[in-house]
């Protein structure tokens, strides 16, 4: 799906109800190379928006969560429709915090789906810009909770322009 032909007014059509991440049929594999066990799982999500690596950064504390874990799936195939590589979108990985610092660094721009998160990585060490969103668990209690993750996308979107 070519990312110019989304119109924002599907999207705001698409996420009263339901968003476009939801009914997307496009499937999503999850890299499991290496399963971590401890408790702190992170799923990355590396897209690149105008020449610039931005990465998505879920966390999901209960590996039984497989609610969490659709929506971050379902989530991703929305973003592969505004990434710039649409022919080879990359896949969700799984991650350990020890993981994290190496990934972060081969990113230019930051989203955290969750408002804590930034604690948990210390924002301090951080020399790229970043944005925290809504948890997963958030919006799968409350689904109006998506709209806030899409107005956060669209901020980027648009900062990454000008």
């Amino acid at each position: 799906m070519n990312k110019g032909i989304i119109k924002e007014s599907l999207i705001y059509d698409e996420l009263g109800l339901s968003p476009i991440w939801v009914t997307h049929p496009k499937k999503v594999e999850v890299k499991n190379d290496k399963l971590p066990t401890k408790k702190n799982i992170f799923n990355l999500k590396k897209i690149e928006l105008d020449n610039l690596n931005v990465l998505f950064i879920a966390q999901i504390s209960n590996s039984s969560d497989t609610i969490e874990l659709e929506l971050f799936k379902k989530i991703s195939v929305y973003l592969d429709t505004l990434s710039n590589k649409l022919s080879q979108p990359e896949s969700i990985k799984i991650a350990q915090e020890a993981e994290l610092a190496s990934e972060i660094q081969l990113c230019e721009h930051l989203i955290f789906l969750e408002q804590g998160l930034d604690k948990v990585i210390k924002k301090e060490n951080l020399t790229i810009p970043y944005i925290s969103s809504v948890s997963l668990k958030e919006m799968v209690e409350n689904p109006e909770k998506k709209r806030k993750l899409w107005q956060d996308i669209k901020e980027l979107i648009k900062s990454l322009k000008q």
